[in-house]
């Protein structure tokens, strides 16, 4: 399938010795292997083949069913949590925030759409990345996908068991939680809280409810896709039901008149409903899940991006009306929860509704947050970047191997004793990262470099514009427009170089624009085609590069190191592995 892919890599300089036998160089060789694998692009050819190479099954995903996942992994903690906590930041106005939040988030949403249309398998980032930029862009967009999906799912299982023993109370509590190393109390704490471990703010515990809900939610996944589509179904369907009661119950009670004036509707002014568009542009995240199930999908080319634009669309619609809704009946100024605030109104069954409706739906975001890890890692062993056996298929075509060793083993040791207080941010920075490697994609192989490099100064110039435009989200924020909303004053540095990267960033799109000429690959037919490239695509960069730089320095080191340790991986595995391939190639193989 994939063979003659890796049959390209550059071995010109292994050679024979006078006896016939195999001779390799004892300098560089391991090096050179090592940079022309990261430099190889996978072709149309190979995705091709993966495309047909996948097993014939009964079950496939409709679009209902990928506008099920998608929304069933995009509406949650946006709806259920950030409606209440933005109120103090914009009041009612942030249900603007959403729609403007959406519209960013639309940007690189047409990325995926087309890419998804030209590359239906399985990898979503990794393998957009993999046919536009790059083996090692590739790497590091698999990366950001296993934080957005596999650990991030961990990361809400405990947040699920958290919001359990809220609700059950301490019994529960000290059952399933065993608090290690130091810890953090509030700062009243009296000597009797500070000796109780069960008392702590932090989150360094054992939970064991997070790991159970992980591995079951795993074994779920491995019964086969049959099972897992029906129930994802169901319950998305409840989960919009229970959002729909809960905003009619919002509109029914409201309390508060949130036109009356300017002010009471947008307290904030513009500067809360940007502050709030940046906070809120998260509770998009997981719409683009649906394109690493592409390989499952009927009709894929045709099905991806329509759910994709619906999945989109549906959750701006959802959680605008959520927050008109949780304004009418929330105090202004005050963070609140629908469960809160229907407390306050008296009505105690709505919220026992509330608050037991999120509890059982809340796992449904595990679920589909584990789904599409074994996809990723399937197509990066058939890449051969990880062990074979992480493609290795049942015959309903599940991947009973990656689920165990990721689910399992892996996701499930993360949920039990992993703290996530930190990890929340370099997830949010892994998931608009991914975004910016998509964009990135979808210009190069406009250009006709996907598969193969056919205009190298495009493939020069098109890192530059994404180091341009990130540079210019970077220091727009941080050093002008973040000091400006905060009443500061921005340095003369600051003046300098913000608009600098932006007039950058500006001119060689233009000239990438007008210099160049976009070549459409073949046997692609009739697919939706992504608008204004590349000035849609390089504007998508600036502003995930924007809220990217909103989020604080230490979560971008914890990133960095991440990522060097998963680059780490990369190296002595593949690398080593080819070369070692190489050294029990016959002679001809070079010719």
């Amino acid at each position: 399938m994939t063979q003659q892919y890796y049959d390209e890599i550059d071995i010109a300089d292994i050679s024979t010795d006078s006896g016939g036998e195999l001779y390799k160089p004892q300098v560089d060789t391991t090096r050179r292997c090592c940079f022309a694998a990261a430099n190889k692009r996978k072709t149309l050819d190979a995705v091709i083949a993966e495309m047909e190479d996948e097993p014939v099954t009964e079950t496939k995903l409709n679009l209902i069913d990928l506008l099920c996942i998608g929304v069933g992994s995009t509406v949650g903690s946006g709806v259920f949590v950030l409606t209440g906590q933005v109120l103090p930041i914009a009041g009612p106005s942030a249900s603007l925030s959403w729609i403007f939040a959406g519209l960013a988030c639309l940007l690189s949403g047409f990325a995926y759409m087309e890419l998804s249309a030209r590359l239906p398998t399985r990898g979503s980032c990794y393998t957009f990345s993999y046919h536009g930029l790059g083996e090692l862009w590739a790497v590091i967009g698999a990366f950001c996908i296993t934080l957005e999906y596999g650990i991030s799912g961990a990361g809400v299982a405990r947040n699920w068991s958290q919001k359990m023993g809220s609700f059950l109370g301490e019994d529960y509590r000290r059952t399933v939680f065993f608090y290690f190393g130091k810890g953090t109390w509030e700062p009243n704490a009296t000597p009797a809280e500070l000796a109780d471990p069960y008392a702590r703010t932090d989150d360094n515990y054992i939970d064991l409810s997070a790991a159970f809900l992980t591995a079951g939610c795993t074994l779920l996944l491995m019964g086969g896709l049959s099972l897992s589509k029906a129930l994802v179904n169901f319950m998305t369907l409840l989960k919009v039901l229970l959002v729909v009661f809960m905003v009619i119950c919002g509109f029914a009670g409201a309390s508060e008149n949130i036109v009356e004036s300017g002010e009471v509707f947008a307290p904030g002014g513009i500067t809360g409903i940007i502050n709030a568009t940046t906070l809120l542009f998260f509770g998009f995240i997981g719409f683009d899940e649906v394109c690493c199930l592409s390989s499952k999908a009927k009709n894929a080319s045709r099905t991806m991006p329509l759910a994709l634009i619906g999945t989109l669309g549906i959750a701006a619609l959802v959680s605008f009306t959520a927050q008109l809704a949780i304004s009418l009946i929330s105090e202004p100024g005050k963070a609140s929860d629908f469960g809160l605030a229907f407390d306050k109104k008296g009505w105690t069954a709505i919220s026992w509704i509330v608050r037991i409706g999120e509890l059982i739906l809340l796992p449904l975001v595990v679920l589909l947050s584990i789904l599409p890890q074994p996809e990723v890692s399937a197509a990066m062993s058939v890449d051969r970047l990880i062990p074979s056996i992480f493609r290795k298929q049942s015959s309903d075509g599940t991947f009973m191997w990656g689920l165990a060793l990721t689910g399992l083993v892996a996701l499930t040791a993360l949920a039990l004793a992993c703290p996530f207080s930190i990890l929340w941010n370099v997830i949010s920075l892994g998931v608009l990262l991914s975004f910016n490697l998509s964009n990135a994609s979808l210009i190069n192989i406009r250009y006709g470099n996907g598969g193969a490099v056919c205009q190298p100064w495009v493939a020069k110039l098109v890192p530059t514009i994404f180091v341009f435009s990130m540079a210019a989200g970077y220091m727009n924020w941080k050093g002008i427009f973040s000091v400006l909303l905060a009443g500061g004053n921005p340095t003369i540095l600051s003046w300098i170089l913000g608009p600098l990267f932006t007039l950058l960033t500006v001119s060689s799109t233009i000239h990438l624009a007008c210099r160049y000429s976009q070549q459409p690959e073949e046997n692609q037919g009739d697919i939706f085609q992504a608008p204004l490239v590349p000035f849609i695509p390089v504007l998508a960069i600036y502003l995930n590069s924007t809220l990217m730089a909103g989020i604080e320095w230490r979560d971008h080191l914890v990133l960095l190191v991440l990522l060097l340790a998963w680059l780490l991986l990369y190296l002595l595995y593949p690398c080593l592995a080819r070369a070692r391939s190489m050294e029990v190639c016959p002679p001809e193989a070079s010719e």
